[in-house]
């Protein structure tokens, strides 16, 4: 004990280093070098991966959405078989022919509007419904937006009729090449159809 600083307890010099728990490697956790590595890695993969999974499921979507309006025109074009009234028959019942051009599904005057513009062969103002003979342009077979988007499939792309041996048997969209089977710079198949 010094003399000039009386003390009550007497010190004790002992390390606490002992006493602290000890830590396995195991629980210690993750270092910040060790977490940027594995996001790396992780952003690696995303990337090679998440690209071709996101055109396969766009491809899909619009596939099934063409199909879908390629349906609703063949259902306008030939009307429905399981309406049995006689409200809404199709194009081909009503006028007697299939339609020149798919703006005539849409308009009995194809010279006025928004329909001046589009040229196709046998351009004509379609006869008006006859009620007592049930016959004429008995629609809009189709809804108009002002845009004719119902023109196109959903890659843009014009939707034409299927003629085989100068027979129509349906529609068809150039599907996702974007170019019709039987073009130059299609390599496959990938047409979308739909029959009458």
């Amino acid at each position: 004990m010094d003399a000039g600083f009386p003390s009550l307890t007497p010190v004790r010099l002992e390390s606490i280093i002992p006493h602290m728990k000890r830590t396995s490697a195991k629980e210690r956790g993750w270092s910040l070098v060790e977490l940027l590595v594995v996001i790396s890695i992780l952003g690696i993969i995303l990337a090679f991966f998440v690209p071709p999974i996101v055109g396969r499921i766009t491809t899909h979507a619009r596939r099934v959405a063409t199909g879908q309006a390629l349906r609703m025109l063949r259902e306008a074009i030939m009307g429905n078989p399981d309406v049995q009234d006689m409200v809404l028959t199709g194009f081909k019942h009503d006028v007697g022919r299939l339609p020149r051009h798919l703006i005539e599904l849409a308009t009995d005057d194809p010279f006025e509007g928004i329909y001046a513009k589009v040229m196709y062969v046998g351009k004509e103002k379609l006869p008006v419904w006859d009620p007592y003979l049930k016959k004429g342009w008995n629609g809009p077979y189709v809804r108009e937006d002002g845009n004719m988007n119902y023109l196109d499939d959903a890659w843009r792309v014009p939707v034409r009729f299927h003629v085989e041996d100068n027979d129509t048997l349906g529609l068809k969209s150039a599907g996702p090449d974007g170019v019709f089977y039987g073009q130059p710079g299609s390599v496959t198949d990938d047409d979308i159809r739909v029959l009458f």
